[in-house]
């Protein structure tokens, strides 16, 4: 089948690579070009640092976004399904779990999503395992007051990125690891992005997707980017559950990551905080909150996590929500998907189904259902 076009892919995070494989199965042509790839370690590159999981962020006055969140769950089941059916599929890093969610006062947002997940329940003070956790918290500390289960997904992380790159890959994706120039705009950032996506006698690209996260607010000159640091600490151990305890000021969570004997702790949500030093005394707070919830993970020898690193990713947040728009830049025909704030990867099927119809919308080509 002839292509449809060549599109160049700035940015090989999850919104980039998922965007690429989508495109790919679409007929078209993709190169990725990106300064950071799945295997690297750099603050700029916000993707392998997340947690992750399938915990929506989204609200209903924000209906695309609870839509996105929707299909990647939906997604993702697919996903897992076909791995379990047959063994010889790449693994994708995905696996399923019960997810526990503590608060600490009555609930007040709206579980929109309760009936889209699997198996969601209300959990009683009275059932396990709110009878361990409780007795765990110390007497000075804030009682849990309500809590809920469902079966949800956690996320391998950095094989999840290698999954997709190398999905992209065998769709005939090319992934060139280049930086390019931030300080002139994108139009310049684009020119040379057409320059490595035309080595070697590549064709001319027929459309660009800016994927560049936080790095937009510097290539666009977008003033409405922000980061939103996060901490967190890898411990030995795979948790036997997700879970999440929302509190007055805090959040706690634990994320299995599957078939890596590890779990994520979690975390912070500093709006605006630009550091990518390790606070330890942030560390002690997170491994503090953490033990009462993860008590099968306590197997140091001081009665503690066996801690493996504390690190921090900087969240592309955006005022208003991501940007999905298409532009001409330069001449070139572009369109923008960043901003995803910490929702990238729950995001990321919606969001990406979105990019291959902007980007036929764009070059006026027809729109073809994908699958990864």
């Amino acid at each position: 089948m002839a292509s449809k076009g060549h599109i160049v892919v700035v940015g090989a995070g999850v919104t980039g690579l998922t965007s690429a494989c989508f495109l790919g199965e679409a007929g078209y042509d993709v190169t990725v070009v990106a300064a950071h790839v799945p295997g690297d370690s750099s603050i700029e590159y916000t993707s392998p640092w997340a947690g992750a999981h399938w915990r929506t962020h989204a609200t209903p006055e924000e209906p695309m976004l609870c839509d996105w969140d929707v299909q990647t769950f939906d997604y993702w089941l697919d996903v897992m399904e076909r791995e379990k059916q047959d063994p010889k599929l790449p693994k994708s890093g995905l696996k399923m779990y019960d997810s526990l969610h503590y608060w600490d006062a009555p609930v007040k947002e709206e579980l929109w999503w309760a009936p889209r997940v699997k198996n969601f329940r209300a959990l009683s003070s009275l059932q396990e395992p709110l009878l361990t956790i409780s007795k765990r918290i110390p007497a000075h500390a804030p009682a849990i007051k309500e809590a809920a289960a469902c079966r949800a997904m956690s996320v391998n992380v950095p094989q999840y990125l290698l999954y997709l790159q190398e999905k992209a890959r065998s769709m005939g994706a090319k992934v060139i690891k280049a930086r390019l120039p931030v300080g002139s705009g994108l139009e310049d950032a684009l020119t040379a992005a057409e320059s490595h996506a035309m080595v070697d006698g590549g064709r001319r690209p027929d459309c660009f997707v800016n994927a560049t996260g936080l790095g937009a607010a510097k290539l666009c000159g977008d003033e409405a980017m922000y980061p939103i640091r996060g901490q967190t600490v890898l411990v030995k151990g795979e948790a036997e559950a997700i879970r999440t305890r929302i509190g007055d000021g805090y959040t706690a969570y634990c994320i299995p990551r599957p078939g890596a004997g590890m779990t994520i702790l979690g975390g912070t949500k500093e709006v605006g905080n630009w550091s990518e030093a390790v606070d330890p005394e942030t560390t002690a707070r997170i491994l503090q909150n953490c033990s009462y919830i993860v008590p099968e993970l306590l197997t140091g020898e001081d009665g503690g996590f066996e801690v493996v690193s504390a690190q921090c990713g900087l969240r592309p947040a955006r005022q208003d929500g991501p940007r999905m728009e298409k532009e001409v830049v330069g001449g070139r025909k572009t369109v923008h998907a960043y901003g995803h704030a910490g929702a990238g990867y729950q995001n990321s099927i919606g969001s990406a189904r979105l990019v291959v119809k902007m980007v036929g919308e764009s070059i006026g080509s027809s729109i073809v259902s994908a699958k990864l």
